[in-house]
């Protein structure tokens, strides 16, 4: 290593060292002076709920604190030589500075305390400089990995969760449909780290759709809070709650994740490489940075959405410890336990299989999904709800258990699959048609969504390796 580059590192190390100091000093006066900083944001919004930010004040300095501690373990291994640290300091410093730049754009803290976070950005800016600069690049020259990986699949399963999990539905209509930005960081990276982490252990579509329970459950339990909120989206009244859940909405939305957030857009990417098989699409590197980026996906629904569609509303702290809970010991069975193969059955023709799904799919939206403007689920009340949902229910462990069979046999094949994914999608959005549409422009939108679905499987159930051809 030459005398330049020694003298550059040294630098970066210094800069590190500079804004940890600064990082955690913040986090220290945030603690000492949060009853100053509580006055502050009281005085700037009245209406704010004051144990939800005094929550908040306790909460950020650990993530604050846990960084620290990434700076202190980076900077070692950076002396050391370690070309991975050097890596981690590029990305840590530009996540840091982004983050930083949010609170002090939002003025969340007194003038004082955002003077701190100005000398915080500062000496961000200069350790992204420093860390880029062509002697340090020099340093740490890339050495090429000779692992697999395929970064259009990676993309591709990125824009394709959310695409097919709101907009093809017509949750969100065509114009909002840039509000897809938002989502995409919490639906494609939650998708995709779901599917490195399935395939790299080994697992099926049964552990594939455990995890997108788990993914149900973080995303509509502890970010949009959905699962408990009073008066989100009226859920609560759609049946009744049971300790505080909104019960039917529950079903929908566990089952719907599941099924169209996680595993149909992971089957179809696949079968647009199916060269590639069930190997990973990413690296080491690229799996943190999935799910870095899935976390702050799910940061920015939580600091965007919630507050314009449920504004005052923080689920109870016990709810939130049940769903991480929850959330965690449905992802250790869907990583740890290998689901044991059912006993085959032969399936019936590739084209029976798609009405199957398709008019499962579609009879299980009308079962839980209130339309036409009813309260409740096929247009009824109270405890008579349950019905509709225990029928729901029945129909989605009888469609599992029936595709677990045929797809257990060799008669099972591409074709199928394509089939099963075909009918999924074309009912949803046919469903989204009848109940979801805003206006005529989304009608005809989701019906052509529709027509086209039926066209495209047809054509790759007919003829399966066309599938890369039509759907990439």
């Amino acid at each position: 290593m030459t005398p330049q580059q020694r003298s550059a590192i040294r630098v970066v190390v210094a800069l590190l060292i500079a804004s940890l100091t600064v990082s955690v000093s913040f986090a220290l006066l945030t603690v000492l002076f949060r009853h100053d900083v509580l006055a502050y944001q009281l005085a700037r919004d009245p209406g704010a709920d004051r144990a939800a930010l005094e929550r908040t004040l306790w909460t950020r300095p650990v993530p604050i604190l846990a960084v620290a501690v990434l700076y202190v373990w980076v900077t070692r291994q950076l002396l050391a030589g370690a070309a991975a640290a050097y890596r981690r300091i590029r990305i840590v410093s530009a996540m840091g500075f982004v983050a930083v730049a949010y609170l002090f754009l939002t003025a969340e803290y007194p003038g004082w305390m955002r003077g701190v976070q100005g000398v915080q950005l500062t000496l961000l800016a200069l350790l992204i400089v420093a860390v880029n600069r062509p002697v340090m690049r020099s340093a740490f020259p890339r050495v090429p990995d000779p692992r697999p990986r395929n970064r259009k699949a990676a993309w591709l399963l990125v824009f394709t969760a959310p695409l097919v999990a709101e907009l093809t539905l017509g949750t969100v209509p065509l114009r909002l449909a840039w509000t897809l930005l938002i989502f995409t960081p919490l639906y494609g990276g939650g998708a995709l780290l779901i599917r490195e982490l399935v395939r790299r252990t080994g697992g099926g579509y049964a552990n594939l759709l455990l995890m997108g329970v788990a993914y149900g459950v973080v995303e509509e339990g502890l970010v949009l809070q959905s699962l408990t909120s009073p008066r989100l989206y009226h859920a609560a009244d759609w049946a009744p709650r049971l300790f505080g859940l909104n019960t039917d909405y529950t079903l929908l939305n566990l089952v719907y994740h599941a099924v169209f957030s996680i595993t149909i857009p992971v089957v179809l990417v696949e079968l647009c490489f199916p060269g590639h098989g069930h190997a990973p699409y990413l690296r080491r590197g690229g799996l943190i940075t999935t799910g870095l980026i899935a976390l702050t996906g799910a940061a920015l629904v939580r600091l965007t959405v919630v507050p314009n569609e449920d504004p005052g509303y923080t689920m109870p702290l016990a709810a939130a410890v049940c769903f991480a809970a929850v959330a965690l010991a449905v992802t250790v069975v869907a990583l740890r336990v290998h689901v044991p193969g059912a006993a085959p059955l032969a399936p019936p023709p590739a084209p029976a299989v798609a009405v199957v799904t398709g008019a499962g799919a579609l009879l299980f939206f009308f079962l839980v999904w209130p339309f036409g403007h009813a309260s409740g689920p096929l247009f009824t009340h109270g405890g008579w709800s349950l019905l509709p949902m225990a029928a729901a229910a029945a129909l989605v462990t009888t469609l599992v258990y029936c595709l677990r069979r045929w797809s257990a046999g060799p008669a099972w094949g591409r074709s199928h699959l394509i089939a099963a994914c075909t009918g999924a999608l074309a009912a949803h959005s046919v469903f989204g048609l009848v109940a979801q549409a805003d206006g005529a422009v989304d009608r005809l939108f989701l019906a052509a969504v529709a027509v086209l679905t039926v066209a495209l499987g047809t054509v790759a159930i007919r003829r399966p390796a066309a599938v890369p051809v039509l759907l990439a």
